[in-house]
């Protein structure tokens, strides 16, 4: 498209669906901090009959980038109904960005993305994002130095130029914490006294996840819809995508990993974290078979990973700036440390947190966790 030796082309068909899915692992075949991830799980995420934030676009066209003869880039443009129907708005969205160190390149599949959806009709061009902001999304500004965590991007740093060369504009910026899991104690006196308050508090009960796997996810995920409800981007889990992520965390969570916290009875908030599946695999290169399996299932749950990470949590919109709310948070932070750290985790990433949700960066702080990566939303407005 932009020069005699550059192309770009949809990837449509098996065999190049497949090339579509290999190109994180050749972009960052020399990137130290590069985790190779489970080709299994990136087919299926990528394949709308099997992943319901797939299917929930509707529309969609992947991109490869091709010089000379050779695959060096690749991009997904797509629109997302649900994310229109709730923010009202038509927007359309860039994701799976990835490319060689060449600001040609970035343009062309840049422009192939805006182009596709302009044709739609859209007024606004969003991401990255895969699919949406409930799945990864972000582009990595600040922390290219360490590993994703499990299920957060990767990147490099000349990405940023390529796309606000093409017109794009910061939306948002999001945190992620890291938190080594035996520092900061004492904890600070207002932690100490929330959590004293929750004890005290005869209608709260911060209690471990129960046996019905299926309904304590249902719990959680209407908390988060609620608690979520009024931050950038958000668009509420639909029934089929909570199956999904549950059907996806189940393998890899510990019961240990998840609390709630009910107040008269009533569940208000929660904190979920999960072993870092990226450590687990990182030398297997995305292959389960012959022995990734057996490596995979071994660091789980024998040898242990270290790296715990925190995706989800959430306090009920009416608990938000009450003592009740914070003593709940508070305790809930408490318990699943301390759970991690009897289980042989040592760190623990706690991400995505938007740069102006002040409630969860002071929570962050309060547990000592010291914002070390940040990625970027962007936007572009195209019509209007």
């Amino acid at each position: 498209m932009q020069s005699s030796s550059l192309e770009i082309l949809p990837a449509v068909g098996a065999k190049l669906t497949r090339q579509f899915l290999a190109m994180p692992d050749v972009i960052y075949a020399n990137d130290p901090a590069w985790r190779p991830q489970l080709k299994f799980e990136r087919a299926a995420h990528l394949n709308p009959k099997k992943n319901p934030g797939a299917a929930a676009t509707k529309n969609r066209r992947l991109f490869l980038a091709k010089r000379d003869g050779v695959f060096v880039g690749r991009i997904a443009a797509f629109t997302n109904p649900a994310h229109d129907a709730h923010r009202n708005e038509k927007a359309g969205f860039f994701g799976f960005f990835d490319c060689e160190a060449n600001l040609e390149t970035g343009a062309a599949l840049l422009s192939a993305a805006q182009s596709w959806v302009e044709e739609r009709g859209v007024v606004t061009l969003i991401g990255p994002a895969q699919w949406s902001v409930n799945e990864e999304c972000g582009l990595l500004i600040k922390g290219f130095e360490t590993p994703p965590v499990v299920m957060m991007p990767h990147g490099r740093a000349d990405y940023k130029e390529m796309i606000e060369a093409q017109g794009f504009q910061k939306a948002t910026d999001m945190l992620a914490y890291q938190s080594e899991l035996k520092a900061g104690y004492p904890r600070p006196k207002i932690a100490q006294a929330m959590c004293k308050s929750a004890e005290r508090n005869k209608d709260i009960n911060i209690r471990p996840m129960g046996a019905n796997f299926m309904n304590e996810v249902r719990t959680v995920m209407d908390i988060f819809n609620d608690a979520w409800s009024e931050n950038w981007g958000f668009v509420p889990f639909s029934d089929a995508q909570i199956k999904h992520m549950a059907k996806e965390i189940k393998p890899i969570m510990f019961k240990e990993g998840l609390w709630v916290g009910e107040y008269k009875g009533e569940p208000i908030a929660y904190i979920w974290m999960i072993p870092d599946l990226n450590e687990a695999i990182r030398d297997i290169k995305g292959n389960l078979f012959p022995f990734g399996w057996a490596k995979l299932l071994w660091r789980l749950k024998v040898s242990g990973v270290k790296q715990a990470r925190i995706p989800l949590m959430g306090l009920r919109r009416e608990f938000h700036n009450t003592r009740t709310g914070l003593s709940v948070v508070a305790a809930l932070s408490e318990k699943v440390f301390e759970a991690a750290r009897q289980k042989g985790f040592t760190h623990c990433e706690l991400s995505w947190i938007l740069e102006d949700n002040a409630g969860m960066i002071s929570i962050c702080e309060q547990a000592s966790a010291v914002p070390y990566k940040t990625y970027r939303m962007y936007e572009k407005r195209l019509l209007g």
